[in-house]
Protein backbone atom coordinates (compact mmCIF):
# COMPACT_ATOMS: atom_id res chain seq x y z
CA UNK A 1 0.00 0.00 0.00
CA UNK A 2 0.92 3.61 -0.67
CA UNK A 3 1.74 4.76 2.52
CA UNK A 4 1.13 8.36 2.02
CA UNK A 5 -2.77 7.06 1.02
CA UNK A 6 -4.69 5.44 3.58
CA UNK A 7 -8.05 4.36 3.26
CA UNK A 8 -10.26 4.57 6.69
CA UNK A 9 -12.87 4.25 5.89
CA UNK A 10 -13.68 1.16 3.44
CA UNK A 11 -16.81 1.33 1.46
CA UNK A 12 -17.97 -0.29 -1.57
CA UNK A 13 -16.25 1.41 -4.58
CA UNK A 14 -13.15 1.13 -2.84
CA UNK A 15 -13.55 -2.65 -2.13
CA UNK A 16 -14.48 -3.02 -6.12
CA UNK A 17 -11.35 -0.83 -6.67
CA UNK A 18 -9.20 -3.87 -4.82
CA UNK A 19 -10.85 -6.26 -7.58
CA UNK A 20 -9.87 -4.26 -10.32
CA UNK A 21 -6.47 -3.83 -9.04
CA UNK A 22 -6.13 -7.53 -8.78
CA UNK A 23 -7.01 -8.20 -12.27
CA UNK A 24 -4.67 -5.23 -13.65
CA UNK A 25 -2.09 -6.84 -11.82
CA UNK A 26 -2.69 -9.71 -14.25
CA UNK A 27 -2.92 -7.33 -17.00
CA UNK A 28 0.14 -5.62 -16.74
CA UNK A 29 -1.06 -2.57 -14.72
CA UNK A 30 1.27 -2.80 -11.43
CA UNK A 31 0.08 -0.17 -8.70
CA UNK A 32 -3.47 0.93 -10.62
CA UNK A 33 -4.90 1.31 -6.80
CA UNK A 34 -3.65 1.97 -3.59
CA UNK A 35 -3.99 -1.44 -1.78
CA UNK A 36 -1.88 -4.52 -2.17
CA UNK A 37 -2.77 -7.11 -4.58
CA UNK A 38 -4.95 -9.88 -3.46
CA UNK A 39 -2.96 -12.55 -4.49
CA UNK A 40 0.13 -15.03 -3.02
CA UNK A 41 3.50 -13.76 -2.81
CA UNK A 42 4.75 -16.93 -4.87
CA UNK A 43 2.31 -16.14 -7.77
CA UNK A 44 2.88 -12.82 -7.90
CA UNK A 45 6.87 -13.50 -7.58
CA UNK A 46 6.52 -16.04 -10.83
CA UNK A 47 4.21 -13.77 -12.90
CA UNK A 48 6.46 -10.90 -12.34
CA UNK A 49 9.12 -12.97 -14.37
CA UNK A 50 5.94 -14.26 -17.18
CA UNK A 51 4.90 -10.83 -17.36
CA UNK A 52 8.00 -9.95 -19.80
CA UNK A 53 7.46 -13.16 -21.97
CA UNK A 54 3.63 -11.87 -22.30
CA UNK A 55 4.87 -8.46 -23.23
CA UNK A 56 7.08 -9.31 -25.67
CA UNK A 57 4.41 -11.56 -27.39
CA UNK A 58 2.33 -8.84 -27.40
CA UNK A 59 5.16 -6.83 -29.25
CA UNK A 60 5.77 -9.36 -31.60
CA UNK A 61 1.91 -9.69 -32.37
CA UNK A 62 1.45 -6.31 -33.04
CA UNK A 63 4.65 -6.01 -35.06
CA UNK A 64 3.80 -9.13 -37.43
CA UNK A 65 0.59 -7.59 -37.68
CA UNK A 66 1.44 -4.72 -38.83
CA UNK A 67 4.45 -6.47 -41.02
CA UNK A 68 1.88 -8.31 -43.19
CA UNK A 69 1.46 -5.60 -45.51
CA UNK A 70 5.57 -6.03 -46.80
CA UNK A 71 5.07 -10.29 -46.93
CA UNK A 72 1.25 -11.15 -47.74
CA UNK A 73 0.82 -9.63 -51.63
CA UNK A 74 -1.75 -12.37 -52.46
CA UNK A 75 -4.82 -11.70 -50.52
CA UNK A 76 -8.89 -11.64 -51.29
CA UNK A 77 -11.03 -8.63 -50.97
CA UNK A 78 -12.28 -9.47 -47.39
CA UNK A 79 -8.75 -10.40 -46.39
CA UNK A 80 -7.27 -7.16 -47.56
CA UNK A 81 -9.71 -5.49 -45.73
CA UNK A 82 -9.68 -7.68 -41.97
CA UNK A 83 -6.09 -6.79 -42.64
CA UNK A 84 -6.90 -3.07 -42.91
CA UNK A 85 -8.67 -2.95 -40.33
CA UNK A 86 -6.69 -5.00 -37.26
CA UNK A 87 -4.13 -2.79 -38.28
CA UNK A 88 -5.74 0.03 -37.00
CA UNK A 89 -7.39 -1.53 -33.80
CA UNK A 90 -4.35 -3.35 -32.28
CA UNK A 91 -1.74 -0.98 -32.78
CA UNK A 92 -4.16 1.71 -31.86
CA UNK A 93 -5.44 0.24 -28.23
CA UNK A 94 -1.38 -0.69 -27.56
CA UNK A 95 -0.62 3.03 -27.80
CA UNK A 96 -3.36 3.64 -25.36
CA UNK A 97 -2.55 0.83 -23.22
CA UNK A 98 0.66 2.37 -22.83
CA UNK A 99 -0.11 6.16 -22.52
CA UNK A 100 -2.66 4.78 -19.43
CA UNK A 101 0.56 3.01 -18.28
CA UNK A 102 2.39 6.60 -18.51
CA UNK A 103 0.09 8.40 -16.52
CA UNK A 104 -0.66 5.61 -13.63
CA UNK A 105 0.56 7.91 -10.62
CA UNK A 106 -1.99 10.59 -11.76
CA UNK A 107 -4.58 8.15 -12.15
CA UNK A 108 -4.08 6.44 -8.92
CA UNK A 109 -3.93 9.84 -6.98
CA UNK A 110 -7.35 10.88 -8.92
CA UNK A 111 -9.04 7.38 -7.75
CA UNK A 112 -8.26 7.89 -4.20
CA UNK A 113 -9.82 11.76 -4.38
CA UNK A 114 -13.04 10.60 -5.75
CA UNK A 115 -13.40 6.61 -3.98
CA UNK A 116 -11.84 8.06 -0.57
CA UNK A 117 -11.14 11.20 0.16
CA UNK A 118 -14.47 13.00 -1.28
CA UNK A 119 -16.50 10.21 0.84
CA UNK A 120 -15.27 10.54 3.72
CA UNK A 121 -17.85 13.45 4.33
CA UNK A 122 -20.65 12.14 1.97
CA UNK A 123 -21.26 8.68 0.35
CA UNK A 124 -24.69 8.02 -0.23
CA UNK A 125 -25.16 4.06 -0.34
CA UNK A 126 -28.18 4.06 -2.83
CA UNK A 127 -25.65 5.61 -5.37
CA UNK A 128 -22.60 3.32 -4.46
CA UNK A 129 -24.75 0.41 -5.25
CA UNK A 130 -25.71 1.92 -8.39
CA UNK A 131 -22.21 3.24 -9.48
CA UNK A 132 -20.86 -0.41 -8.84
CA UNK A 133 -23.78 -2.08 -11.03
CA UNK A 134 -22.87 0.33 -14.22
CA UNK A 135 -19.75 -0.20 -14.21
CA UNK A 136 -20.25 -3.99 -14.41
CA UNK A 137 -22.72 -3.74 -16.42
CA UNK A 138 -21.32 -1.30 -19.00
CA UNK A 139 -17.80 -3.23 -19.20
CA UNK A 140 -19.26 -6.56 -19.17
CA UNK A 141 -21.54 -5.67 -22.05
CA UNK A 142 -18.52 -4.39 -24.18
CA UNK A 143 -15.97 -7.07 -23.26
CA UNK A 144 -19.15 -9.76 -24.32
CA UNK A 145 -19.11 -8.02 -27.85
CA UNK A 146 -15.65 -8.24 -28.11
CA UNK A 147 -15.47 -12.24 -27.33
CA UNK A 148 -18.51 -12.23 -29.44
CA UNK A 149 -16.28 -10.71 -32.24
CA UNK A 150 -13.45 -13.45 -31.92
CA UNK A 151 -15.64 -16.17 -31.43
CA UNK A 152 -17.41 -15.03 -34.99
CA UNK A 153 -13.78 -14.45 -36.81
CA UNK A 154 -13.35 -18.12 -35.50
CA UNK A 155 -16.07 -19.78 -36.90
CA UNK A 156 -16.18 -17.72 -40.27
CA UNK A 157 -12.60 -18.98 -40.66
CA UNK A 158 -13.88 -22.82 -39.61
CA UNK A 159 -16.45 -22.31 -42.07
CA UNK A 160 -14.13 -21.52 -44.75
CA UNK A 161 -11.81 -24.63 -43.78
CA UNK A 162 -14.90 -27.01 -43.92
CA UNK A 163 -16.72 -25.13 -46.79
CA UNK A 164 -14.30 -25.11 -49.24
CA UNK A 165 -10.84 -26.39 -47.66
CA UNK A 166 -9.39 -23.05 -47.42
CA UNK A 167 -6.42 -22.52 -44.54
CA UNK A 168 -7.87 -21.26 -40.95
CA UNK A 169 -7.23 -17.62 -41.73
CA UNK A 170 -8.89 -15.03 -39.17
CA UNK A 171 -6.22 -12.47 -38.13
CA UNK A 172 -3.51 -11.85 -41.31
CA UNK A 173 0.06 -11.98 -39.64
CA UNK A 174 3.33 -11.57 -41.61
CA UNK A 175 4.04 -15.15 -41.44
CA UNK A 176 2.67 -17.50 -42.71
CA UNK A 177 1.77 -16.98 -45.72
CA UNK A 178 -2.22 -16.80 -46.27
CA UNK A 179 -1.65 -20.32 -49.38
CA UNK A 180 1.16 -22.11 -47.03
CA UNK A 181 -0.95 -24.85 -45.98
CA UNK A 182 1.92 -26.78 -44.01
CA UNK A 183 1.15 -28.22 -40.52
CA UNK A 184 3.96 -25.13 -38.38
CA UNK A 185 1.40 -22.20 -40.82
CA UNK A 186 -1.37 -23.82 -39.21
CA UNK A 187 -0.29 -24.47 -35.94
CA UNK A 188 1.13 -20.53 -36.27
CA UNK A 189 -2.25 -19.34 -37.40
CA UNK A 190 -4.31 -20.82 -34.33
CA UNK A 191 -1.88 -19.53 -31.67
CA UNK A 192 -1.96 -15.76 -33.11
CA UNK A 193 -5.69 -16.03 -33.10
CA UNK A 194 -5.59 -17.62 -29.93
CA UNK A 195 -3.42 -14.63 -28.67
CA UNK A 196 -5.94 -12.15 -29.58
CA UNK A 197 -7.66 -12.38 -26.19
CA UNK A 198 -4.46 -11.60 -24.14
CA UNK A 199 -3.71 -8.82 -26.18
CA UNK A 200 -7.17 -7.42 -25.88
CA UNK A 201 -7.09 -8.17 -22.67
CA UNK A 202 -4.13 -5.02 -22.18
CA UNK A 203 -6.73 -2.72 -23.68
CA UNK A 204 -9.55 -3.67 -22.38
CA UNK A 205 -8.52 -3.09 -18.75
CA UNK A 206 -7.36 0.54 -19.91
CA UNK A 207 -11.19 1.18 -20.94
CA UNK A 208 -12.25 -0.37 -17.78
CA UNK A 209 -10.02 2.23 -15.34
CA UNK A 210 -11.17 4.85 -18.01
CA UNK A 211 -14.70 3.90 -17.77
CA UNK A 212 -14.36 3.49 -13.91
CA UNK A 213 -13.17 6.88 -13.19
CA UNK A 214 -15.35 8.85 -15.57
CA UNK A 215 -18.18 7.24 -13.39
CA UNK A 216 -16.50 7.98 -9.76
CA UNK A 217 -16.69 11.56 -11.10
CA UNK A 218 -20.65 11.92 -12.15
CA UNK A 219 -21.56 10.19 -9.38
CA UNK A 220 -19.67 12.27 -7.37
CA UNK A 221 -21.37 15.49 -8.41
CA UNK A 222 -24.62 13.33 -7.64
CA UNK A 223 -23.27 12.52 -4.21
CA UNK A 224 -22.86 16.53 -3.91
CA UNK A 225 -26.30 17.28 -4.97
CA UNK A 226 -27.80 15.00 -1.95
CA UNK A 227 -25.14 16.72 0.50
CA UNK A 228 -26.76 20.39 -0.23
CA UNK A 229 -30.09 19.35 -0.39
CA UNK A 230 -29.57 17.54 3.21
CA UNK A 231 -28.50 20.50 4.51
CA UNK A 232 -31.74 21.68 5.20
CA UNK A 233 -32.29 19.17 7.78
CA UNK A 234 -30.27 21.07 10.00
CA UNK A 235 -32.74 23.37 10.88
CA UNK A 236 -35.22 20.79 11.92
CA UNK A 237 -32.93 19.95 14.78
CA UNK A 238 -34.96 20.90 18.01
CA UNK A 239 -31.73 20.34 19.74
CA UNK A 240 -30.23 23.16 18.40
CA UNK A 241 -30.63 26.97 18.79
CA UNK A 242 -31.25 29.44 15.91
CA UNK A 243 -27.71 30.85 16.33
CA UNK A 244 -26.29 27.34 16.23
CA UNK A 245 -27.97 25.87 13.18
CA UNK A 246 -26.90 28.98 11.35
CA UNK A 247 -23.22 28.56 12.48
CA UNK A 248 -23.69 24.77 11.90
CA UNK A 249 -25.36 25.03 8.13
CA UNK A 250 -22.50 27.30 7.45
CA UNK A 251 -20.04 24.96 8.31
CA UNK A 252 -21.89 22.81 6.40
CA UNK A 253 -21.70 24.40 3.37
CA UNK A 254 -18.47 25.53 2.79
CA UNK A 255 -17.48 22.09 3.56
CA UNK A 256 -19.71 21.20 0.25
CA UNK A 257 -17.89 23.76 -1.84
CA UNK A 258 -14.77 22.38 -0.76
CA UNK A 259 -15.66 18.88 -1.57
CA UNK A 260 -16.90 20.70 -5.09
CA UNK A 261 -13.67 22.37 -5.71
CA UNK A 262 -12.00 18.70 -5.07
CA UNK A 263 -14.25 17.19 -7.77
CA UNK A 264 -13.35 19.76 -9.92
CA UNK A 265 -10.12 19.60 -9.43
CA UNK A 266 -10.27 15.35 -10.24
CA UNK A 267 -12.31 16.27 -13.45
CA UNK A 268 -9.69 18.88 -14.84
CA UNK A 269 -6.27 16.38 -13.93
CA UNK A 270 -8.61 13.15 -15.48
CA UNK A 271 -9.23 15.67 -18.52
CA UNK A 272 -5.55 16.29 -18.34
CA UNK A 273 -4.54 12.93 -18.13
CA UNK A 274 -6.68 11.30 -20.78
CA UNK A 275 -7.00 13.66 -23.81
CA UNK A 276 -4.08 11.47 -25.49
CA UNK A 277 -6.59 8.22 -24.70
CA UNK A 278 -9.69 9.61 -25.85
CA UNK A 279 -8.52 11.05 -29.14
CA UNK A 280 -7.01 7.78 -30.02
CA UNK A 281 -10.42 6.52 -29.27
CA UNK A 282 -11.88 8.47 -32.22
CA UNK A 283 -9.70 7.90 -34.18
CA UNK A 284 -9.42 4.70 -33.86
CA UNK A 285 -13.47 4.86 -34.39
CA UNK A 286 -13.26 6.80 -37.04
CA UNK A 287 -10.81 5.18 -39.25
CA UNK A 288 -12.17 1.23 -38.19
CA UNK A 289 -15.68 2.65 -39.22
CA UNK A 290 -14.76 4.09 -42.55
CA UNK A 291 -12.80 0.94 -43.55
CA UNK A 292 -15.80 -1.68 -42.46
CA UNK A 293 -18.21 0.67 -44.49
CA UNK A 294 -15.50 0.36 -47.32
CA UNK A 295 -15.57 -3.45 -47.11
CA UNK A 296 -19.13 -3.40 -47.08
CA UNK A 297 -19.33 -1.46 -50.39
CA UNK A 298 -16.51 -4.06 -51.88
CA UNK A 299 -17.67 -7.36 -53.71
CA UNK A 300 -17.36 -9.70 -51.95
CA UNK A 301 -19.98 -10.16 -49.91
CA UNK A 302 -21.91 -12.59 -48.15
CA UNK A 303 -23.49 -13.63 -44.64
CA UNK A 304 -20.32 -14.40 -42.13
CA UNK A 305 -18.44 -11.16 -43.27
CA UNK A 306 -21.32 -9.51 -42.91
CA UNK A 307 -21.88 -10.74 -39.69
CA UNK A 308 -18.74 -9.85 -38.42
CA UNK A 309 -18.39 -6.53 -39.60
CA UNK A 310 -21.99 -5.88 -38.13
CA UNK A 311 -20.13 -7.24 -34.58
CA UNK A 312 -17.06 -5.27 -34.92
CA UNK A 313 -19.21 -2.11 -35.52
CA UNK A 314 -21.13 -2.70 -32.59
CA UNK A 315 -18.28 -3.01 -30.51
CA UNK A 316 -16.44 -0.39 -31.86
CA UNK A 317 -19.88 2.29 -31.45
CA UNK A 318 -20.61 1.07 -27.69
CA UNK A 319 -16.97 1.52 -26.78
CA UNK A 320 -17.22 4.99 -28.12
CA UNK A 321 -20.19 5.41 -26.53
CA UNK A 322 -19.19 4.43 -23.23
CA UNK A 323 -16.77 7.65 -22.71
CA UNK A 324 -19.23 9.78 -24.67
CA UNK A 325 -21.79 8.87 -22.75
CA UNK A 326 -20.42 9.19 -19.52
CA UNK A 327 -18.95 12.49 -20.77
CA UNK A 328 -22.57 14.14 -21.56
CA UNK A 329 -23.83 12.15 -17.96
CA UNK A 330 -21.32 14.43 -16.07
CA UNK A 331 -22.21 17.36 -17.75
CA UNK A 332 -25.54 16.92 -17.02
CA UNK A 333 -24.73 16.23 -13.16
CA UNK A 334 -22.73 19.12 -12.68
CA UNK A 335 -25.07 21.65 -14.22
CA UNK A 336 -27.69 20.20 -11.36
CA UNK A 337 -25.74 20.99 -8.76
CA UNK A 338 -26.65 24.46 -8.78
CA UNK A 339 -30.44 24.17 -7.89
CA UNK A 340 -29.44 21.76 -5.17
CA UNK A 341 -27.53 24.50 -3.65
CA UNK A 342 -29.99 26.97 -3.91
CA UNK A 343 -32.44 24.08 -2.46
CA UNK A 344 -29.79 23.49 1.07
CA UNK A 345 -32.32 25.83 3.20
CA UNK A 346 -30.00 29.54 3.62
CA UNK A 347 -33.46 30.76 3.72
CA UNK A 348 -33.79 29.70 7.39
CA UNK A 349 -31.44 31.62 8.42
CA UNK A 350 -31.68 35.33 9.97
CA UNK A 351 -29.82 38.79 9.96
CA UNK A 352 -26.30 38.89 9.76
CA UNK A 353 -25.69 35.55 9.50
CA UNK A 354 -28.79 35.40 6.24
CA UNK A 355 -26.50 38.30 4.53
CA UNK A 356 -23.33 36.34 4.90
CA UNK A 357 -24.49 33.10 4.02
CA UNK A 358 -26.29 34.52 0.84
CA UNK A 359 -23.41 35.89 -0.34
CA UNK A 360 -21.62 32.23 -0.09
CA UNK A 361 -24.25 30.60 -1.92
CA UNK A 362 -24.55 32.90 -4.18
CA UNK A 363 -20.91 32.54 -5.26
CA UNK A 364 -21.05 28.74 -4.88
CA UNK A 365 -24.00 28.69 -7.23
CA UNK A 366 -22.01 30.51 -10.02
CA UNK A 367 -19.15 28.27 -9.66
CA UNK A 368 -21.60 25.40 -9.88
CA UNK A 369 -23.02 27.02 -12.95
CA UNK A 370 -20.18 26.44 -15.37
CA UNK A 371 -20.42 23.69 -17.60
CA UNK A 372 -18.31 20.76 -16.42
CA UNK A 373 -17.43 19.37 -20.34
CA UNK A 374 -14.87 16.74 -21.34
CA UNK A 375 -13.52 17.88 -24.74
CA UNK A 376 -10.53 16.15 -27.12
CA UNK A 377 -8.99 17.75 -29.76
CA UNK A 378 -9.50 21.03 -27.51
CA UNK A 379 -12.84 21.66 -29.42
CA UNK A 380 -14.73 17.61 -29.39
CA UNK A 381 -17.18 18.04 -26.45
CA UNK A 382 -18.21 14.41 -24.98
CA UNK A 383 -21.87 14.26 -25.13
CA UNK A 384 -24.70 12.84 -26.56
CA UNK A 385 -25.40 15.19 -29.84
CA UNK A 386 -21.41 14.76 -30.14
CA UNK A 387 -21.31 10.99 -30.22
CA UNK A 388 -24.31 10.98 -32.80
CA UNK A 389 -22.13 13.68 -35.11
CA UNK A 390 -19.24 11.08 -35.24
CA UNK A 391 -20.92 7.90 -36.22
CA UNK A 392 -22.79 10.10 -38.66
CA UNK A 393 -19.41 10.84 -39.66
CA UNK A 394 -17.69 8.06 -41.53
CA UNK A 395 -21.29 7.05 -43.33
CA UNK A 396 -21.29 11.22 -44.81
CA UNK A 397 -17.41 10.84 -46.29
CA UNK A 398 -18.41 7.07 -47.58
CA UNK A 399 -21.67 8.18 -49.73
CA UNK A 400 -19.63 11.47 -51.19
CA UNK A 401 -17.10 9.44 -52.20
CA UNK A 402 -19.26 6.30 -53.77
Amino acid sequence: MDPSMKIIKPNGITKLMDKINTLGFLCGFKNIWITEVNLSKRFIKIYNKVEYVIDLFNLIFTVSIVGSFFTQKSLTETQASDRLIFTIIFPGHMMLYYVLLYYKQETRNILYHLVVVLKEHQNDAALEREMIKKVKVLYFSLAGVIVTVFVAFGLRALYQVVNAGDNFITLIPAWPDVHDPSTAAGFMRVGFYLWWLPVAGRFMYAYLILLTTMLAVCYQFRNLQIYFYNLEDIFGDRTLSQEEKEVKYEQAFKLGIQMHSLTLWCKKQHQRTSQEMFAIEILLFVSMLLTQLKSILGEERNLTHLVTIAMMTMGGCLSLGLFMWSGGDITVEAAKLSEAMYSSGWENCYGQSSVRIRKLVVNAMRQAQEPVVYKTFGIVEFSYEAYVSLVKMPYTVVSVFY
